[in-house]
């Protein structure tokens, strides 16, 4: 949740929630607009870890490396060994990636897809959201998955005896760095919002105030 610092903002803020209130309420005309079927379908384009909401289509191996050539190797590479300072698509393997972690060490360099991606659907969620850096969400639904599968297999990832790519194909991809992380699955948005008597008992506020040039603490402002 955002806090709004400014008195105008938070007005604006209020106005807003006003309006959408009343345009949600079907007796109230003359406020807003039905959006037409298929207006918020550019929008709708999150993918989810598990592959949902990916969209039905079919890539190749082949358009991708054609796709790649074109709009990627400028910036990837080749082969997918990054360049100018740009991602490269294998990078270490996760026993050296893991370790390099463990001592603190600048890992950059051997960033992959092979180990700093969990799930491959999301992979084509980056792609079509922000890629090329130079057009985004320029590539059609096939395109994207063409280079999405190009991607996996410069990362040695997805064997290249997989010609095509679809929703399935990414869905079923074990990626490498899995395990490296964990997908909390609860709710964010389901609990009943308390809006009187939520807290039995006083409160008590704490704080300290940081002052001076280095961020000494204040022991004195303690309230």
């Amino acid at each position: 949740m955002f806090k709004c610092l400014d008195v105008g903002v938070r007005g604006v803020a209020v106005s807003v929630l006003a309006v959408l209130s009343v345009a949600a309420n079907a007796d109230i005309t003359g406020v807003g607009e039905l959006l037409a079927e298929g207006e918020l379908a550019d929008w709708d384009i999150s993918v989810a870890y598990d592959g949902d909401n990916l969209p039905p289509g079919v890539g190749t191996l082949t358009a991708g490396e054609e796709i790649w050539s074109a709009k990627c190797a400028m910036c990837h590479g080749d082969f997918g060994e990054g360049q100018n300072g740009y991602p490269k698509m294998l990078g270490a393997d996760l026993d050296e990636f893991r370790q390099t972690a463990i001592d603190q060490g600048f890992n950059v360099e051997i960033r992959g897809i092979n180990n700093l991606w969990a799930h491959a659907p999301t992979l084509f969620d980056m792609i079509r959201r922000a890629m090329p850096y130079f057009q985004p969400q320029s590539l059609s639904v096939e395109e994207t998955y063409s280079v999405t599968g190009y991607a996996l297999y410069l990362a040695d990832i997805l064997d290249e005896d997989i010609e095509e790519i679809d929703a399935d194909v990414l869905r079923a991809i074990e990626m490498p760095a899995a395990e490296l992380y964990y997908t909390d699955t609860r709710p964010d948005v389901a609990n009943t919002r308390c809006m009187s008597d939520c807290v039995e008992g006083e409160l008590t506020v704490v704080h300290k105030t940081v002052v001076g040039e280095f961020g000494r603490v204040d022991e004195t402002a303690d309230q």
